[in-house]
This record gives structure tokens, C-alpha cells and sequence, in this order.
């Protein structure tokens, strides 16, 4: 049996059904939440909905575009820094790749460290320089992962998992040698005029290389850091699931003034009233 459709009418006025102001929709269900914490703090009353996938949130979008649909869509980045980007007001995308890419930060990771290892230590500035030093190790990797979305080549590098390009499989370190094993096998994919271009605009590019990243791709190695900084104060192991990550991590309101990735979502979604 089809999925119940609705009209653009009645998707438009869903948010008038659950008695807010404004309906958004968004991804898949990890996403709600994220987008439900920043739409609180952007002090906009709305409804948020997962719709099921990247192919019925870019319907969505196209509604929008073509039809001047008055609902919201709130989506992943993914690298449209990097290609035609989309832009409208009623589009709100995240600051980094994905919604990881802010989840992952070190204020979350610390909280996250010293609730699992019972300790209130400080970690932040020390996790700050874990995530320079994995970004740094993962450039050329990344550099490439953007020619492919942005030719088109259909290789696939970043995927869902950095395992293969960790020291082991419970390091939190990248594997410098794995990396570049790895990029010869692919290397001829490309041309060097695609992945010269693919640098300049990373060298243009105001953000950290960080939230240029997968962020599925990056989950196992934040999992593998908790572990073990959580074995480093209590001495004890601690199994990490990636949904107990999840509930850890998702909400990112936490001195969130501070955070360029947030404050930069949510004077966009602050631009919708005022068009509105």
C-alpha cells in the first residue's frame, strides 16, 4: 500500500493542526530533536516532522522553490558549500556537514565523558586538539570526498564508518598509511585540475575542516575517544551504543551563544519570521 500523500494545502497547515505557528520538516527521525532544540531557542513556535529520507526532504525543497510552499525544511549541509548551494529563506540548513558535525562538540564530549566516568574533570581544550589533529589527518580524504560529490565520479571514500582508516579498531587515531593506501587506489578517478579546485575553495572556506566531514563517517572515531578518556578516569570499560551517543550529544543549547555553528543556524531560522 502507498504512503498516505498530502497536498501542499494541507502540509502547509499541519502546523495549524498541532497549534503552532510554523511546520517544518526534516530528514529522518535523529533529526527532530536537533532541529526541535535550535527552533526553541530561535524562540519559533513550530511543528517538526520527519519525512522519511534525503529524496522526500529534497521534494520538499522543490515545493518550496517551485511552489512557494510555506512550510520550513531543515536539512543536513551535506557539501553544498562546495556546489550550486540552495538558498531561501524557508531552507535552513546546518552549519557543518551534518547535524553530528555539532553534535560532536567538545562541550558536548566533556559533559558526555563526565557523566559516563562519574568525574567532573575538564577535557575540553584537550578534545579541541583531538578533533584539529583528526580534521588534519583526514584532509586529503576529504578533499576528495568533495570532488566526487561534485563531479559526480561515484567512488565511494568517506562512506558511514572510519574504521578502516583508524590505527585499530578501538583508536581513536587516523592511520596516516591507511589514508594514503587508500587514495592511491583512487586517485585516477580524478583529474588534478578537479582536485585542485576542490583545495582552493577548502582554502577559501571560513569554517574548521571539521565540520567539512562525514558525520556518520566520524561517530566511530567519538566513540572510540569517549571510551577510552572514560577508561583513562575510572578505569573501566564503557560500552557505547550509537543511540545512548545519540541521547548524549543531541542536544546542543549548552553555552551555544559561544558556538559559531549554532548561532549561525539560529539567526537563520530567526530570518524566517521576519519574512514571514
Amino acid at each position: 500500500m502507498n504512503s498516505l500523500e498530502y497536498s501542499q494545502e494541507a502540509e502547509e497547515a499541519k502546523g495549524l493542526f498541532y497549534n503552532k505557528e510554523f511546520t517544518v520538516y526534516v530528514e529522518g527521525e535523529d533529526d527532530v530533536m536537533f532541529w526541535t532544540h535550535l527552533f526553541d531557542l530561535a524562540e519559533i513556535d513550530a511543528h517538526i516532522e520527519e519525512v522519511g529520507g534525503n529524496e522526500e526532504i529534497s521534494k520538499k525543497i522543490k515545493e518550496i522553490l517551485d511552489n512557494n510552499a510555506s512550510f520550513i525544511v531543515a536539512c543536513d549541509s551535506d557539501h553544498s558549500d562546495f556546489m550550486d548551494p540552495i538558498t531561501h529563506d524557508r531552507v535552513i540548513k546546518t552549519y557543518g556537514y551534518s547535524i553530528e558535525n555539532s553534535m560532536y562538540n567538545p562541550i558536548n564530549l566533556q559533559k558526555a565523558i563526565r557523566n559516563l566516568g562519574k568525574k567532573p574533570i575538564k577535557l575540553k581544550d584537550e578534545i579541541e586538539k583531538w578533533a584539529e589533529s583528526f580534521s588534519k589527518n583526514l584532509f586529503d580524504l576529504l578533499v576528495y570526498d568533495i570532488a566526487n560529490h561534485k563531479y559526480d565520479k561515484g567512488v565511494q571514500i568517506f562512506g558511514n564508518n572510519c574504521h578502516r582508516f583508524l590505527k585499530s579498531g578501538t583508536s581513536r587515531e587516523v592511520c596516516n598509511t591507511q589514508v594514503s593506501e587508500f587514495l592511491k587506489g583512487i586517485k585516477g578517478h580524478f583529474t588534478d585540475a578537479e582536485i585542485d579546485l576542490v583545495k582552493e575553495q577548502l582554502s577559501k572556506s571560513k569554517k574548521e575542516i571539521w565540520y567539512h566531514l562525514k558525520g556518520h563517517f566520524i561517530t566511530n572515531g567519538i566513540i572510540n575517544l569517549i571510551q577510552h578518556h572514560v577508561k583513562e578516569i575510572s578505569g573501566t570499560k564503557s560500552n557505547i551504543s550509537h543511540d545512548s551517543l545519540y541521547a548524549l550529544t543531541i542536544d546542543c543549547t549548552e553555552k551555544w551563544d559561544s558556538r559559531i555553528d549554532i548561532k549561525s543556524i539560529i539567526s537563520d531560522i530567526k530570518k524566517i519570521k521576519k519574512s514571514a
